[in-house]
């Protein structure tokens, strides 16, 4: 008959077997948890970081649009402001002219990029600033309160090309069909493009400072519940 000693044992070593699986099994469990919350975070890291880069890339290229639409654009406002004050100061007829074919020039050089800034806008800032930049439905009607800046321009730019017209010498005989443009209006529309320019330059720095950029401009609201 076996003693109580020899029938403990394989309960005993039962026991132990037990303890072991509990120790291998914890720390398995604290492996794979362990490991997943290090991936997860490493993985969200990563993820932070790329975003962080892709941001950077999205303001440097607003940026890089903004120096060069506002370069071109001034330029334009600058040639025809510059050509207005050689009328009223009754410069002569060579600086007139030059003055008349820099603001030419600027108005070509812009004519030639706008479908690309255009573009540019919607991508980098959205629709809802590309409609203060260019807004065919309200600038087909061609009142000027409503209009974007491209449509002020060419409102603008008819008006001073009919003010170049009037202020060429005509031969006497030569009947006046459209009633001189006054000077003071069109310096009055200048400001207001140049005011309507100011707004939109500030609203697409506030943008860039704020991240709204590329497809973070795209982002709607999240509506009131």
């Amino acid at each position: 008959m076996p003693s109580q000693e020899q029938s403990a044992k394989p309960g005993g070593l039962h026991s132990q077997l037990f303890e072991l699986s509990k120790v291998v099994l914890t720390l398995v469990l604290t492996g794979l948890i362990g490991g997943g919350i290090t991936y997860y975070y490493q993985n969200r890291a990563q993820r932070d970081q790329q975003q962080a880069k892709d941001l950077e890339t999205a303001r440097s290229s607003a940026l890089t649009f903004l120096r060069e639409v506002g370069d071109v654009l001034e330029q334009r406002r600058s040639t025809a402001f510059r050509y207005l004050y050689a009328i009223r100061d009754n410069a002569s007829p060579d600086e007139i002219e030059q003055s008349w074919q820099d603001y030419m020039k600027a108005v070509a050089a812009w004519n030639m990029k706008w479908n690309l800034y255009r573009a540019l806008v919607l991508e980098e800032f959205g629709p809802d600033l590309q409609k203060r930049f260019y807004d065919e439905k309200t600038d087909g009607e061609g009142v000027w309160a409503k209009c974007s800046i491209t449509g002020k321009l060419i409102i603008f730019h008819n008006l001073l090309v009919d003010y170049h017209n009037q202020s060429a010498e005509k031969p006497p005989q030569e009947p006046t069909e459209k009633p001189p443009q006054d000077p003071k209006k069109i310096e009055e529309l200048y400001s207001s493009v140049a005011q309507d320019c100011y707004s939109f330059y500030s609203e697409v720095i506030s943008r860039i400072q704020q991240g709204k950029v590329g497809e973070r401009s795209w982002a709607s609201p999240t509506p009131n519940r």
